[in-house]
């Protein structure tokens, strides 16, 4: 008899089906640990593109805080005057009061590249709902001031209001108060165009937001765990601002006699570490919403410590960290021009 040779004995099936299965498993598991990885690594490259945008759109408005006003009786940075840091909301909306000082929240306030810069005509109350402007640029032309625009009106005594512009008519700008009215301001207060940026941190939704003081408010960055700000600055108590004598603020008496503070001690790079206690126990400077502790004149330096999401559900690895320090040159011009401890630099 003859045997063929087609066909497969069981056994021979069985080793077959066997070692299929185990090159399936393989393959398997194989594509379901490289598909980890590429989620895993997507998760990484977009928490970097997120911390980046932080690093970014922070270090651009850190930088730029306290750019001041280049004409009027008033030029030199905004520290000479008022605070341009604020650990706090401000604004129409939700603002914090003023004797908070959060550690999620910034407000920073500065001149941009603008021809609005003059001062009041008249003697004005802001919540009103009119200021008179003197002409710009030395008396060659009117403001061009532009309804959405944000005005800064401002005077030696340290008193600041913040103020949306909707409108102009018959030689006045009608505006509205983005906080608490500081009060009356006299002829020649300086007003300049200003920009204001809020950013905070909105726990519920793990966003970093971006509020302008008076409309808007919109997400910068999702997937935020976590938003801190520092500060460090000068040891020795604030000099400026410093009102004509006969008038008085934070700083000085009647008789123009500074009224001093506490020396702090320097770190190893000679600023000295500012906790948000030291913001929130006075003395108080100017009024109504935009009110400040005389200790934010002393900041130098802001650090930004922020963590981002880089890991999915179930995923074990840890949050995506980022810290950085920005130093504002604006902040650093304190004084007077000329005046002891002041500086003639640019702003």
């Amino acid at each position: 008899m003859t045997h063929s040779s087609r066909g497969f004995t069981f056994a021979e099936l069985l080793v077959t089906v066997a070692l299929s299965l185990v090159i399936v498993s393989a393959v398997a598991v194989l594509v379901v640990n490289t598909d980890r990885l590429a989620r895993a690594q997507s998760a990484d490259v977009d928490a970097q593109q997120r911390a980046r945008v932080i690093a970014e759109t922070l270090g651009r408005d850190l930088r730029l805080v306290g750019a001041g006003v280049d004409r009027g009786p008033m030029t030199g940075p905004l520290s000479r005057s008022f605070s341009p840091v604020l650990p706090r909301r401000v604004g129409r909306t939700r603002a914090d009061a003023v004797d908070t000082a959060r550690s999620d929240a910034i407000t920073l306030v500065h001149v941009p590249d603008t021809t609005v810069q003059t001062v009041l005509a008249t003697s004005d109350t802001p919540a009103s709902g009119r200021i008179v402007l003197s002409p710009c640029a030395g008396g060659a032309f009117a403001c061009p001031v532009t309804r959405g625009a944000t005005l800064a009106l401002f005077d030696p005594p340290g008193r600041v209001d913040l103020l949306g512009v909707l409108g102009t008519s018959a030689g006045s700008t009608q505006v509205r108060v983005l906080g608490t009215p500081a009060g009356t301001f006299d002829t020649g207060a300086t007003v300049a165009e200003v920009i204001v940026r809020s950013y905070y941190f909105d726990a519920p939704q793990s966003q970093l937001r971006l509020y302008d003081g008076d409309a808007s408010d919109q997400p910068v960055v999702d997937g935020v765990a976590a938003l801190a700000f520092e500060y460090f600055g000068a040891t020795d108590p604030p000099r400026w601002p410093q009102p004509q004598l006969g008038q008085a603020n934070c700083l000085y008496d009647l008789s123009g006699t500074w009224r001093g503070g506490v020396t702090l001690t320097a770190n190893d790079e000679g600023l000295a570490v500012l906790p948000l206690t030291i913001f929130k126990d006075g003395p108080w400077c100017g009024a109504g919403g935009a009110a400040f502790d005389a200790d934010l004149l002393r900041v130098r330096r802001v650090r930004v410590v922020a963590r981002l999401r880089a890991s999915g559900a179930g995923d074990p690895r840890p949050d995506y960290r980022v810290t950085f320090d920005v130093a504002p040159r604006n902040l650093a011009i304190s004084g007077a021009p000329g005046a002891p401890g002041g500086s003639d630099s640019s702003w």
